[in-house]
């Protein structure tokens, strides 16, 4: 880091280091989140399934799915992949990348303005959905995401200075302007490295509109410029003559009376305030000026990304959720990704597969991965069936029914387990069981206890087998209603 301190960095130099070295996990997450949000067919499953694989953020998108923010009816929400359904895939995908850049002030410098840039830009999100929401449009979602991200060059920078950020509070401070001091001192515009950031890491199409032609007259746009001309007034208090300037504008803007968004904005501070707090970002909260003195709930319970307990009402709250959404006739993704997250989360399982066969029926391939190592299970599990050759999968499908291979029984599937199985798994205690249409098997789901080795039990199989046996009758369900 010293090596930069004395000289200007370019601002793609930037983008590389913040990408590579200082922000990987949120640029990774980004990313992955904008290539799920892309696809066509699956996008439910996959977005479910990129939040499972992180314990920690699957604990917040729930606790926030079920937050007054996010789900005013308080019905209970237990898994992702029902968040997903009831709150929208928008919803929940700006849920996770608003997790993943709060998680960006625990890794970098707690720097003062880093907690009063995130305060600000959780409190023009709100706002700008509100502006939004108000005015009738569909894509508030997109707004939000906007809005948060708008100044996240601000945010990158005060995290990861680079040893500069003395030498720039100094220039703010003699500076006409903030860009000034900026360009001065980085050689570039925070507002330009945010820019350069969202294109890189496909953030949000509007931020890239609004940003690239501030002149653009987009509603949309508007709406965030109001809420931030909003937010930076009421810092100085809600009853200067420039925060009612700007809660006039937004009347003007929305077509309601001046009461009305007054009781809207006011209300939004507080919810602002309030959904800082459910994100971690109790700091950030503090620094959201109320209208008025309002006592927020502030839970401080610590989220600490450790493995699941096996939880007896959590699977069957989850059971009752797939038997609703097998009357609802919902997505067959859908339910098979709640099969996994039930026997992944409920069960206390380390790794769960969700393996395919080819058309042929001649190669089982992993789809679905749950766990540490997914990659490498992921490109390991690929096993070809050959009729001749003893294999335990092979032999499963032959048998159509689940199997709990452990200490009792290895040596009587030993011949089963071949060197590639063993290889592959890591394991030789794991459960697994067919996936049926009637009588035809389609495919393996697959599960065990490796990292830890905790002892599996009657109950846990018996669940495993039930849960197994919902993604079977999804499977004939489906089936059927296609001819």
């Amino acid at each position: 880091m010293t090596e930069f301190k004395n000289k200007k960095i370019p601002l793609q130099e930037w983008v590389r280091i913040l990408g590579e070295d200082e922000m990987p996990v949120f640029a990774h997450t980004a990313r992955n989140i904008a290539a799920v949000s892309g696809k066509i067919e699956t996008p439910i499953a996959e977005l479910a399934h990129l939040i499972l694989q992180d314990s920690a953020m699957t604990t917040r998108v729930l606790r926030l799915a079920n937050s007054v923010y996010y789900n005013p009816g308080g019905e209970r929400i237990n898994t992702v992949s029902l968040a997903i359904l009831m709150l929208g895939f928008d919803v929940v995908r700006n849920i996770a990348l608003t997790i993943a850049m709060i998680d960006i002030m625990f890794k970098g410098i707690q720097h003062e303005h880093v907690i009063e840039e995130m305060a600000r830009s959780l409190h023009a999100a709100v706002q700008a959905k509100a502006i939004a929401s108000a005015r009738g449009i569909a894509e508030v979602e997109e707004v939000f995401i906007a809005a948060l991200l708008y100044r996240l060059g601000h945010l990158a920078f005060w995290c990861f200075p680079q040893e500069k950020e003395r030498l720039l509070d100094a220039e703010y401070s003699v500076s006409d302007t903030e860009e000034k001091a900026e360009v001065k001192i980085l050689g570039f515009t925070l507002t330009q490295l945010t820019i350069l950031l969202n294109k890189e890491w496909h953030l949000s199409k509007v931020l890239a509109e609004s940003l690239l032609d501030p002149e653009l007259q987009c509603d949309s746009i508007n709406d965030i410029d109001k809420a931030y001309q909003l937010v930076t007034t009421v810092e100085q208090g809600w009853g200067s003559l420039e925060a009612r300037q700007a809660i006039k504008d937004i009347s003007q803007h929305t077509s309601l009376s001046m009461d009305d968004t007054l009781e809207m904005v006011q209300k939004s501070s507080e919810l602002a305030a309030q959904t800082a707090i459910e994100y971690g970002a109790i700091n950030a909260s503090k620094l959201i000026n109320l209208p008025q003195h309002v006592d927020l709930n502030i839970d401080e319970t610590e989220i600490i990304d450790q493995a699941y307990q096996p939880d007896l009402s959590l699977q069957l709250s989850i059971l009752r959720e797939l038997t609703v959404m097998l009357t609802e006739k919902c997505d067959l993704n859908i339910i098979l990704g709640t099969v996994l997250e039930g026997i992944y989360r409920s069960l206390a399982m380390e790794r769960t597969v969700l393996a395919f066969l080819s058309n042929n029926e001649t190669r089982l391939t992993a789809k679905y991965v749950y766990g540490k190592d997914e990659q490498s299970v992921k490109t390991c599990f690929n096993f070809t069936l050959n009729p001749d050759e003893k294999n335990i999968f092979s032999y499963i499908i032959k048998q159509k029914k689940a199997f709990w291979i452990n200490d009792t029984n290895q040596d009587q599937f030993e011949p089963y387990l071949t060197t590639d199985i063993k290889k592959c798994l890591g394991t030789l205690t794991f459960f697994a069981s067919p996936l049926l249409i009637g009588n035809r098997v389609k495919g393996i789901i697959y599960s065990d206890c490796k990292f830890t080795g905790r002892k599996l039990s009657d109950q846990d199989f018996q669940s495993f087998s039930h849960f197994c046996e919902h993604a079977n009758i999804a499977l004939e369900l489906m089936s059927k209603r296609s001819k």
